[in-house]
């Protein structure tokens, strides 16, 4: 019962090979590249998404499919390729060689967080209706999502999960979401208390191998958040080094974004801090992951605070 990984190299890719290895799971990788240093036990496949022939080949004799793999950044041809594209080679290519089942990475990105303003986002959340607006990357994930939405339909057996603010494995705690550093201060866009949907790197592993594992009806969108909701001040408190804490008032951050659009627009280029992004990105937002609990039983073995603690201890060596 092979499991294929596809992004194995990336931080979330590696984390799920190792708990594949150490549950004694015979586990391929494909990937773009092959590894300097190879994992024993692990069969590597070198290939481009994006090649229907390569991807092709990695699929085939595999049992489970854990698609991780996805352009993080760079232009819209990239993302168009590496996570539309690659997505759909995966999924045809699940549907011709019988897989048992797809479990593909999502993101929380293609839900309307604007219109989602002051509501809870579950898995029956609004999609961003205007994902063009948000970038490149929400664009090619919500496109993505829905390739495997349809297949689903179709009967390829697939769950979709939608994880939160990753966190540990060489993924940054402090991001944009957070707050951004700024001559040894924090700064952080609004008043702090924005809840951030954060969950630690081995609690979506965790979740990742329970819906490869579990008989769930098939195309199941799951959310992967933990229940700790921490607002910005709380994880700057616990991980910003003692850092003071600057915050620019909400009607600032939104003049400041509208007068960024103006002279990019006559180059005809979006602002990356436009308004649209901003109220996206500072909707007041509630999350809810109970589904996660109820169909994968799952509830984070580490905890937000517990990941943030060997996050810093990891920095502090």
């Amino acid at each position: 019962m092979t499991t294929l990984v596809t992004g194995g190299s990336g931080s979330l890719g590696r984390a799920v090979v190792q708990q594949l290895l150490e549950r004694g799971w015979p586990v391929r990788v494909f990937d773009r590249r092959a590894p300097q240093t190879p994992a024993a036990g692990v069969e590597y496949v070198v290939g481009d998404l994006a090649d229907p022939a390569a991807v092709d080949k990695a699929v085939d004799g595999c049992s489970i499919v854990i698609h991780a793999g996805a352009v993080m950044k760079g232009t819209w041809e990239e993302h168009r390729r590496g996570t539309v594209e690659g997505t759909r080679n995966v999924v045809e290519a699940c549907g011709k060689h019988g897989v048992g089942r797809l479990v593909h990475i999502s993101s929380m990105s293609v839900i309307d967080w604007a219109g989602s303003d002051n509501g809870p986002v579950d898995e029956q959340a609004r999609l961003e209706p205007h994902p063009e607006r948000r970038g490149e990357y929400t664009r090619a994930k919500l496109e993505a999502e829905r390739i495997v939405v349809a297949a689903a339909a179709a009967g390829l057996r697939c769950v979709i999960l939608r994880p939160g603010q990753i966190f540990g494995g060489g993924i940054p705690l402090i991001n944009g979401a957070v707050a951004r550093e700024a001559r040894g201060r924090w700064l952080v866009l609004g008043d702090g208390t924005l809840q951030l949907p954060l969950v630690y790197i081995d609690d979506v592993v965790q979740a990742i191998l329970a819906a490869a594992a579990k008989n769930i009806p098939s195309g199941e969108i799951i959310h992967i958040v933990d229940p700790e909701h921490l607002t910005q001040d709380e994880v700057l408190a616990a991980a910003g080094g003692g850092k003071s804490v600057v915050h620019v008032p909400r009607g600032v951050v939104f003049a400041l974004g509208k007068l960024s659009e103006l002279p990019l627009r006559v180059l005809g280029k979006q602002s990356p801090i436009g308004a649209y992004r901003l109220k996206s990105a500072l909707a007041r937002l509630r999350y809810d992951s109970d589904r996660a609990q109820s169909m994968l039983g799952w509830k984070p073995q580490v905890g937000v605070r517990e990941g943030i603690r060997r996050v810093m201890q990891q920095a502090a060596r």
